[in-house]
């Protein structure tokens, strides 16, 4: 699994695209290396129609590792997308 970098107190978007199936719930979470849960939340429809659902999350200001996953349930069963990512603090010279 390949880490992004992103800023401490960015804000990044967590994605979720249906494959052509409306998932029943889908939940977009964050959780420090050691799975412990930062945040959470229902994921929002994009309006588009297209079956493309988001959730913005505000990275911690505490450099680390974390992995963002979203959880959708499609006929009964659960599907995982992860992406690990790293907050790190700006270089100021």
């Amino acid at each position: 699994m390949s880490t992004q970098d992103f800023l401490c107190g960015d804000t990044i978007k967590i994605r979720w695209i249906n494959s052509g199936v409306t998932p029943s719930a889908i939940i977009g979470a964050v959780y420090t290396g050691s799975e412990t849960i930062v945040d959470s939340a229902a994921m929002v429809e994009s309006g588009s129609g297209l079956g493309h659902y988001y959730h913005l999350h505000t990275v911690p200001n505490t450099p680390g590792y974390y992995v963002a996953q979203t959880l959708a349930t499609i006929s009964g069963k659960p599907y995982k997308n992860r992406l690990r990512f790293r907050a790190v603090l700006m270089d100021v010279n």
